[in-house]
């Protein structure tokens, strides 16, 4: 989700608030807080976050004059406002938003309601952020219990919720948790069938490093086979992570806006490599979105073995693991 988003797969959607209702239409307040919420849908939209910041915070204030502190009515506008902060990287306030839509939401809707699973979600990156990984895993795993009550088991969300659990294990170094939530989330998508091939490459991609780290080689060799076959691109093979294969490993540079906000830990950047070592593509799967540009541009600037198949010369798509420490 540009710089916004770790490990799920869209921009998130904010939240509307109809300006409609008999209640809005008593109340000038809510109306003026409903045509306001539209602007800043739109202004979201077009990744004007600062110009829409203000206008969230207006948005929710007429809402409060009018139907109080606790209003369910003030569920979305809080998450919409929190995601604003997230995008304009106002960490602390986007976990208040979060928290006190979490609040709302717990005090206004039954416990299995799916739509406690949003802050709780938006509070799991907010602290994945923050580096706080063990606390990201925890918020994203209520989310996963109230989406297994609330939603059919065949619901690509519950994979997901798997997916973004495992991601969270996996980079507060559980790595044991992290494995058997990626192979639920494989067994999850596998049921789900082949229009969900692209986000089970994107799953099989983590967990092949989560393998490797684990030197679980043979089951390594397994996903690594599986991604070969979905991939389905000819003239390329998965190589896995290619640290070691490197004849140059380009560093990253710690960027000064990421250090200031004390973005630390490891980004995986994939790469595709021509027949001759040269890198000639390549993208963040994880990471604090801070540190993504810098470990990218790294990996583009690197030059990696030559890989023969069959005494042929061949492209290799792989991952570089990059790990930045905070001083």
């Amino acid at each position: 989700m540009s710089h916004l988003r770790i490990a799920l797969f869209c921009v998130p959607i904010l939240l509307a608030v109809p300006v409609a209702s008999a209640q809005s239409q008593a109340s000038p307040q809510l109306a003026e807080s409903g045509e306001l919420t539209a602007k800043v849908v739109q202004l979201y939209r077009a990744s004007k976050f600062q110009e829409a910041l203000p206008l969230a915070k207006k948005a929710l204030s007429l809402a409060e004059n009018a139907v109080g502190k606790n209003d369910s009515h003030l569920f979305a506008l809080l998450i919409n406002l929190g995601d604003l902060y997230v995008a304009t990287v106002d960490y602390d306030a986007a976990k208040s938003s979060f928290a006190r839509a979490l609040t709302i939401a717990e005090a206004n809707f039954k416990s299995d309601d799916v739509r406690i699973a949003r802050p709780l979600d938006e509070l799991a990156l907010v602290a994945a952020l923050k580096g706080d990984y063990k606390g990201s895993a925890e918020f994203y795993l209520r989310s996963l219990e109230i989406k297994s009550k609330a939603l059919k088991p065949d619901d690509v969300e519950i994979a997901r919720a798997n997916f973004s659990l495992a991601d969270a294990f996996s980079k507060a170094h559980d790595f044991e948790k992290a494995t058997d939530y990626y192979k639920e989330a494989v067994r999850l998508y596998d049921q789900l069938g082949e229009s969900y091939n692209t986000e089970l490459v994107q799953v099989l991609r983590r967990y092949l490093v989560v393998l490797l780290t684990q030197e679980k080689k043979d089951e390594a060799v397994a996903v690594q086979t599986r991604l070969t076959k979905l991939s389905g691109e000819t003239g390329v093979i998965e190589g896995g992570v290619l640290n070691g294969r490197a004849v140059k490993l380009v560093q990253p540079p710690y960027p000064p806006v990421a250090r200031a906000a004390n973005a630390s830990g490891q980004v995986a950047v994939v790469v595709v490599i021509d027949e001759t070592g040269k890198v000639i593509s390549a993208f963040a799967i994880s990471g604090h979105p801070l540190l993504q540009a810098a470990a990218i541009a790294a990996a583009k600037a690197s030059k990696f073995t030559p890989t023969l198949l069959s005494g042929a010369p061949v492209k290799v798509r792989g991952t570089i693991i990059y790990n930045f420490v905070a001083w």
